[in-house]
């Protein structure tokens, strides 16, 4: 389980740089919202009037920016490898976060919605994505990892989709395989199985060096 650990520590360890931009942007489609007074919102109008309940989206937005926003990330450059692509399925699902203003019971619903949100985004773009999907990592994070980890890495990211979702949400984010049925909308033995076969691939490219804990 080590190997898996220090790929994401150390991919990963940079993410953050993009935070400061996205709250400036939330609080910049917050300002122009005011603006216009309203935004239809799935066939409703939201009235921005009340600058109180304004500050309260938008405070609640940069807040689930800050705890959940990595995560986010992660899962868009799941499926497209790219972090560009990852970068706008963030801000697409934090402007959806910031214009439903969801009441959830605990922080764990509140994630899960999230993280829900952000893979059927990742979903409906792929329909609309005909190009082939990058499969060079950028340069500079290509230098940092030695070859041990990116061959680790390397075979994670030749995964297939149904597979490499599972993989990420199971090792990476620590949910059950319950619980990613129901963000996937799978059945447990579904995801189950799915998690049995990629291991089963990844055992066979990896050889000794595969870790993933089962």
């Amino acid at each position: 389980m080590m190997t898996c650990r220090v790929i994401n520590d150390r991919f990963w360890g940079n993410a953050n740089y993009s935070l400061r931009s996205f709250i400036e942007q939330v609080k910049y489609v917050s300002l122009k919202w005011v603006h216009f007074f309203t935004v239809k919102n799935e066939g409703n109008v939201i009235d921005f009037r009340d600058a109180s309940q304004l500050y309260d989206r938008q405070m609640r937005t940069e807040n689930a920016l800050k705890l959940y926003g990595n995560s986010i990330v992660r899962i868009g450059y799941s499926y497209f490898k790219n972090m560009s692509d990852a970068e706008d399925i963030l801000q697409d699902t934090l402007i959806r976060y910031l214009r439903k203003a969801p009441v959830f019971e605990n922080e764990d619903h509140e994630k899960a919605w999230l993280l829900r949100v952000a893979i059927n985004t990742c979903k409906n773009q792929l329909k609309y994505n005909k190009r082939r999907m990058s499969m060079e990592l950028d340069e500079g994070l290509i230098a940092e990892e030695n070859n041990e980890l990116l061959f680790v890495w390397d075979a994670v990211n030749d995964l297939s989709v149904k597979y490499r979702e599972v993989v990420h949400l199971f090792y990476h984010e620590g949910y059950s395989t319950a619980q990613i049925g129901e963000l996937l909308d799978k059945k447990e033995a579904t995801v189950r199985s799915l998690l049995h076969r990629a291991r089963k691939i990844l055992k066979g490219i990896l050889g000794e060096a595969y870790d993933f804990e089962e």
